[in-house]
């Protein structure tokens, strides 16, 4: 199981001016941006599970004030079986970057992002009721905040979340699904959760139930340290150890996802595969 985490505030030494700079780079759909004092890159390829890509991202664009509101990453998956996944996603992602930034103040921020959550899982359920096409739809979420030297990480589903520093990649966030409940009971290891065939069946989404089970984690940052945030297009199909071996030998942001990525194929992900990476810039 993922270690378990208890409050700190620790504010590094890094110097904000107010003046930040974002460069695109697109190469198909993987784009990679590095601002002054962290560097992040995103990827995400449809699968041939499903005729749409259900997944969806976001990251912070130019017109967002990660001086004084630091970064949100976050990443959803449409639950698949489902009418409306994509637009599930897609709302889901939408409205907690855009609500997230327009806010002038922020006193407690876990307690925010927990009642966004809520809010947005409202969304959800309201517009499957509204339209017909839309019934039943749901999705993913798992987020990352980097603010004032913590990370705020929630999750909802089995999107994940991990921490590569001092040589070891652990994962953050804990999946509601099935499979993670066998492991957290230790009816299988962690490895055998690829080989499970209800490793699909989740017990909870952003428009399931009317208040969702949030998990939510607050980090100190190390003195060096990426994130990875990952669709379970990736996860399905490989394991921690490599994981952490393809994490550690790619000191590259964009060539390590796009090496995850390859990883996925070659172990035959069908799924959609999303992909943020995020690290402190040197």
């Amino acid at each position: 199981m993922p270690d378990q985490y208890t409050i700190h505030f620790v504010v590094l030494g890094v110097v904000v001016d107010g003046d930040f700079r974002i460069q695109f780079e697109l190469v198909n759909s993987f784009n990679e941006v590095k601002t002054m004092n962290l560097d992040y890159t995103f990827l995400t390829e449809e699968g041939i599970k499903t005729p749409v890509n259900q997944d969806y991202y976001v990251v912070p664009d130019k017109n967002c004030d990660t001086s004084t509101k630091g970064w949100l990453f976050a990443i959803s998956d449409g639950v698949a079986g489902y009418l409306g996944g994509d637009v599930a996603s897609k709302t889901c992602c939408r409205t907690l970057i855009d609500d997230y930034y327009k806010q002038e103040s922020i006193f407690d921020i876990p307690h925010w992002l927990n009642d966004e959550i809520i809010k947005i899982n409202k969304t959800v359920l309201e517009m499957g009721k509204e339209d017909p096409l839309l019934h039943g739809m749901a999705t993913t979420l798992v987020s990352l905040l980097i603010k004032d030297g913590t990370a705020h990480i929630n999750n909802v589903g089995d999107s994940r979340i991990y921490l590569f520093a001092n040589d070891t990649l652990k994962q953050i966030t804990e999946d509601h699904s099935v499979v993670w409940e066998y492991f957290i009971r230790r009816v299988i290891t962690k490895d055998e959760i690829i080989d499970s065939n209800v490793k699909h069946l989740i017990t909870e989404a952003i428009g399931l139930n009317y208040y969702p089970r949030i998990n939510s984690y607050t980090v100190p940052l190390p003195e060096e340290f990426t994130f990875l945030l990952c669709s379970d297009g990736l996860t399905d199909v490989v394991t921690d150890s490599k994981l952490e071996q393809v994490v550690r030998s790619n000191p590259d942001l964009k060539i390590c996802a796009m090496n995850l990525h390859q990883l996925a194929l070659g172990n035959s992900s069908r799924d959609d595969v999303t992909i943020i990476m995020v690290k402190n810039a040197s």
